[in-house]
């Protein structure tokens, strides 16, 4: 358990102490210095509870009285310390005050320099003020500097107000220019102060010999009159007199920004300031002052003072701004954010007529300069189209206008262009250049859209660009001339060719697989897509500069599962021409697959190990297993660590599994690969015959044994590999649980002799325990989607998509119990008898398809009796949202088909004998069966990205003490007397939180019962097995259930349970943490355990969190679980 800053305090006090006695002034400056910095973290925790004083064994209100008295201290060493250790005290406050920059009145209150926290500010004024009143110049000048930083307890004290009003007036400038930093910070929390300043400033600022450098401090204190309306009224109105009485162009601008801080929080005053300085921007000013104004302009932009430029400012007459040489690139920028946010506000009120004005006054203003020239400017003009764009559709008028976005395309990658003839010179090439591609890259993204009609333009102008480069190559290769400047970045052993060749030809073969990822919904241009995309694969395969790892990842582009998903499961269902089209895919897929096999090859025989590592993970995740099973196979005996190896091992039997049923699936497409394969003697398992009649059964039983082949390459590194084996675990558990039921029913290509076996009722009966074990694993997907707080979003839709297929495939196992004459069968009244059985089944897929589908939703919700009603449908976390995909498409036929059974079942059952309805239903339920596992088996799930992030997971650990101050406890030994309730104080500490997540909420659900009993009196103070394996602990589910419902709902609402998972049996608790900048939360709880006999209890956690998004998040548990023991009363 990390300490908190309070448990410091006391060491903090001692060595400073230490430092100051020391006679050596630079140990007492650094020790000053030292101890700013840890006050600075000690201010931005929380204030500390009985919690933490229980957990740190520190005695209530210890931390305050030492913190005061390093305060003291610090003061003292001001009072007495040289001119360098003046100036550090000075340094440290300044940094602390800081820190309250920005807060509210409520939070200035309980802050670190508050009057509150500050027991002794009165003895620390009087000492300070000693010091003010026995120094020269410069010491009052540090105290003045010091009262301002008290402002919340000093601008009370009346003799240190009279400072600050006698020091305005002193004849040195040091000392005035100090008071006037004083004096500022006092207006802000002190009306009366500020009206007696306003006065002294209005003679001060019109006071001819005032040093220019005084009058700069004093006028920019106007912008600290904000303490009320009315103050910053009256100081805006001597300030804009001053300003119009000042005769030099150069004073504008200071008197221009105060005004612009006392506006942006008044909107009448924000509207006056504009009107009153438009006129400045006009040709007849400097540079210099048109620059200051729209700097003015943006800030109030920024502050959300938009409302009040609009009608203001000429739309037209504002765009002509950009235009202007005379301003600076970085002056066009801001105008064109002024323009940018002027225009999306008016756009929220136009009509159709302002709508086409607006969009001719943007096609006027995108000829501008700066377009040309700027990524952001480009990218500004990209988000005021795609604003337009929606301001259309919400009025429902068609924009004619096409030429913007194709101009924007077309600036876009003539920006691009020039960015690649500069790499041409190798003194240009640096990571900027780099940077400004990928965001080129990501604007073009946005620019598309759903612009279905850019996408072919877009390809064709990617593929000018890379024929640009391949130009670039052969101009090297052709002209001596040109020798020089293309060396530095087409040569390959060069370090910026490698730049170039890594990251600018990387950031096109980032777009396009983004590009390609976006085209769910576009079938239409699928075929003249993947032509265009085959002949940019050829443009890159043209130039033998570009190396093997190049070429292999663009000739993968043609197995994005968007191309391939959809023609090859569709081939021979479509019309002639859609059919022909999706065989010629199929063929170019493994055509270039062979091309990326043989670049496998050649990468590995140069000993290019990483590459080929990255190539082969990228391989896996657009799903062309056979050539990542060949490069992992190949790497697995050419690493040194043991661990590297288990990992390669584990992915070459994965990529075996997930290759076998893929060639089986396309068994007219893969005869080249599988050639290939025996003609170069690799992967032999790969290149058996998957023809016959039990092709299906065996191809199953074989992924399932390569899958647990995988897992079991990991073993005990559940710690390194904690997401990677709990995937594997899921995946090999679905795996088994659809060869269950295969072999259960005799499906796909079983012996027909063995079919007379399964043609009766019987065989049914395993279907309900089978779509109970299949709902189960998709809420444990669900929890594995939850548990990683820093997974992508392709990887959590992967895994989104895997948990719906579970929960499809249940339901339609679990068809039989929707059957009234069946589901009352004698043999299947074990399943059918538990409470809402059915009613789970489709709140499950309800849950899951309801934005998806809502057709299918109500005749889902249907199915279900008037008393086992649907409940929380509308809660879930947002990493479980499914989106509509092909993948998704293809579940929800298999959810169709279904319900046709479902439906057609009911209704032959009312006109057929007993005999006959049993017979229809078993033939009926069997191919419904068969179908969705064919289907299933046809869906190209892939592999999520963060399944090759190899990393510690992000975690918590637990740590709990009896609250009780008389009984002694440690971390591992918790202990109370029979027939008391057990009173524990928790520190929660978050573990390698290393990603860009702000936690809002953070909460542990304690859980304990009789069941849980242990004879170890020690808590699991370490991490043991267990601990990392969440896919171990059956009740994870449930918890998580209980645990997402406190935190979303709040309504103390019982979740729902899956019938195996009873509450009552238990005591359990919801605690709620408040996380400091470290992570770490202090808490307290009670659990009754009064009916608990004596022994030994395990306590079951875990905790969760909401983050800055709204996002639910599950946290697992990085230590073991406490323990208390209960003993008997004396």
């Amino acid at each position: 358990m990390e300490k908190i800053s309070a448990a410091f305090a006391v060491d903090w006090s001692i060595k400073l102490e230490k430092a100051l006695r020391s006679k050596n002034t630079g140990r007492a400056v650094e020790a000053i210095l030292e101890t700013g910095e840890k006050l600075k973290q000690w201010s931005k925790e929380p204030e500390p509870g009985t919690a933490v004083y229980s957990l740190f064994d520190l005695v209530p209100e210890e931390d305050r009285l030492f913190y005061n008295t390093i305060l003291l201290r610090l003061v003292d060493a001001f009072c007495s310390g040289d001119r360098l250790v003046k100036v550090a005290v000075v340094r440290v406050f300044m940094s602390v005050f800081k820190l309250s920059r920005g807060k509210s009145k409520s939070e200035r209150e309980t802050w670190f320099l508050s009057k509150d926290k500050v027991h002794n500010h009165l003895e620390i004024l009087k000492r300070v003020k000693s010091v003010y009143d026995k120094g020269d110049p410069e010491a009052k000048a540090l105290a003045l500097i010091l009262f301002g930083c008290w402002r919340d307890f000093s601008n009370e004290f009346a003799p240190v107000r009279y400072l600050v009003f006698t020091s305005m007036v002193s004849s040195h400038d040091l000392e005035v220019r100090s008071s006037l930093f004083a004096a500022g910070f006092f207006c802000e929390v002190a009306e009366d102060f500020a009206l007696v300043v306003l006065g002294m400033l209005n003679d001060m600022v019109k006071f001819p010999e005032l040093m220019p450098k005084t009058r700069l401090a004093a006028v920019r204190v106007f912008a600290k009159m904000g303490c009320s309306h009315a103050i910053a009224s009256r100081a805006f109105k001597i300030c804009m007199a001053l300003m119009l009485e000042s005769s030099k162009e150069d004073n504008l601008v200071p008197f221009l920004v105060s005004l612009t801080k006392l506006a942006s929080s008044s909107t009448h005053l924000a509207s006056e300031l504009a009107e009153f300085i438009m006129p400045f921007l006009g040709e007849d000013k400097s540079g210099h002052v048109r620059a200051a104004v729209l700097r003015c302009l943006h800030f109030l932009i920024k502050r959300g003072m938009c409302f009040s430029l609009v009608h203001v400012v000429n739309t037209a007459n504002f765009s002509s701004l950009l235009n202007q040489a005379e301003l600076s690139p970085d002056m066009q920028l801001k105008a064109l954010q002024i323009f940018q946010k002027i225009l999306v506000y008016k756009l929220c009120l136009a009509d159709a007529s302002e709508l086409h004005q607006l969009i001719a006054i943007v096609e006027n203003a995108s000829h501008a300069q700066i377009f040309s020239s700027n990524c952001l400017a480009i990218s500004i003009l990209v988000s005021i189209w795609k604003e337009i764009v929606q301001t259309a559709e919400r009025l429902s008028i068609e924009v004619s206008s096409a030429s913007l976005p194709m101009q924007l395309v077309v600036l876009i990658m003539d920006r691009l262009t020039l960015l690649a003839g500069l790499c041409s010179d190798p003194c240009q090439v640096d990571f900027a250049l780099v940077s400004e591609v990928q965001d080129l890259f990501n604007v073009l993204h946005l620019l598309i859209g759903k612009h279905s009609e850019l996408r072919l333009l877009v390809l064709d102008k990617i593929r000018s660009f890379l024929d640009y480069i391949v130009n670039l190559t052969d101009g090297f290769r052709k002209s001596d001339e040109a020798r020089e400047l293309l060396l530095g970045v087409i040569n390959y052993k060069s370090k910026r060719g490698v730049v170039v060749r890594s990251e600018i030809l990387s950031s096109i073969h980032k777009f396009l697989i983004v590009f390609l990822e976006n085209l769910e919904g576009y079938q239409s241009v699928l075929s003249q897509v993947s032509e265009k995309v085959k002949r940019i694969t050829e443009c890159v395969r043209s130039c033998n500069f570009f190396d093997c790892q190049t070429q292999m990842i663009f000739a993968l582009l043609l197995h994005s599962p968007i191309l391939w998903g959809s023609p090859v499961n569709e081939i021979g269902t479509n019309s002639d021409a859609d059919g022909d089209s999706g065989t010629s895919l199929v063929t170019d897929i493994n055509n270039y697959g062979i091309v990326s096999l043989e670049c496998s090859i050649q990468i590995l025989a140069e000993g290019n190990y990483w590459p080929a590592y990255r190539a082969g993970v990228y391989a896996a995740r657009v799903g062309a297993w056979v050539t990542s099973a060949l490069i992992f196979d190949k790497l697995k005996t050419n690493v040194q660590s043991d661990i590297n190896s288990f990992w390669l091992k584990s992915l070459t039997y994965l990529s075996h599994a997930e290759g076998k049923l893929q060639l089986l699936l396309m068994p007219s497409g893969s005869v080249k690969l599988v050639n290939w394969l025996r003609s170069n003697s690799c992967l032999p398992e790969l290149s058996k015959d998957a023809s016959g009649e039990f092709a299906h059964c065996v191809a199953l039983h074989e992924a399932y044994m390569n899958l647990q082949s995988s897992l079991g390459m990991l073993g005990n590194m559940s710690e390194v590999f904690c997401f990677q084996t709990w995937f594997l675990v899921l995946k090999t558990r679905v795996l088994e649980t659809v060869i269950d039921l295969v072999e259960g029913l005799g499906l796909l290509n079983q012996d027909t002799r063995n079919k007379k076996q399964v043609t009766d009722c019987n065989s049914l009966q395993q279907l309900p325990r089978i779509s109970v074990q299949l709902q189960k694993l998709a809420k444990e997907f669900d929890m594995l989607a939850t548990c990683f707080v820093d997974l992508d979003d392709s990887s959590s839709s992967i895994i989104t998509t895997l948990s719906l297929s579970c929960s499809v495939l249940a339901f339609a196992a679990g068809v039989v119990i929707f059957i009234p004459s069946f589901s009352s069968h004698e043999n299947l009244v074990p399943f059918t008898s538990q409470s809402g059985v059915c009613s789970r089944l489709v709140q499950d897929l309800v849950q899951r398809l309801w934005k998806v589908d809502p057709k299918i939703c109500e005749m889902l919700s249907m199915l279900v009796k008037e008393n086992e009603s649907l409940s929380c449908s509308h809660l879930q976390p947002r990493s479980q949202v499914v989106r509509v995909c092909s993948k998704v498409k293809m579940l929800l036929a298999i959810c169709r088909d279904a319900l046709a059974c479902i439906h057609g079942l009911q209704n032959q059952s009312n006109s057929m004998h007993e005999e006959d309805i049993m017979s229809e239903m078993t033939k009926s339920c069997r191919n419904l069966v068969s179908q969705a596992v064919m289907k299933w088996m046809q869906i190209p799930f892939g592999i999520p990205k963060y399944f090759f992030n190899i990393r510690p997971c992000v975690g918590a650990e637990l740590f709990a003490l009896i609250s009780d101050s008389n009984i002694k406890s440690t971390s591992d030994t918790v202990t109370v007397e029979q027939g008391f309730q057990l009173s524990l104080d928790l520190c929660l500490q978050l573990k390698n939180m290393k990603v860009p997540v702000r936690v809002t909420k953070l909460y542990c659900l304690l859980y304990t019962k009789l069941a849980y009993h242990t004879l170890t009196q020690r808590g699991e103070t370490k991490r043991n097995q267990k601990s990392h394996s969440p896919w171990r602990d059956e009740d994870l589910v449930e918890m998580s259930n209980k645990l997402f419902h406190h935190a979303i709902t709040r309504s103390g609402k019982k979740p729902e349970v899956s019938g195996r998972f009873d509450w009552s049996n238990g005591v359990s608790a919801v605690v709620q943490f408040e996380p400091n900048e470290r992570g770490q939360g202090f808490s307290s709880c009670l659990l009754d355990v009064s009916r608990f006999p004596v022994g030994s209890y395990q306590i079951k956690w875990l905790s969760c969190c909401i983050d800055q998004h709204g996002s639910y998040w599950n946290i697992l548990p990085l230590n073991g679980k406490p323990v208390f023991t209960v003993k008997k009363a004396l």
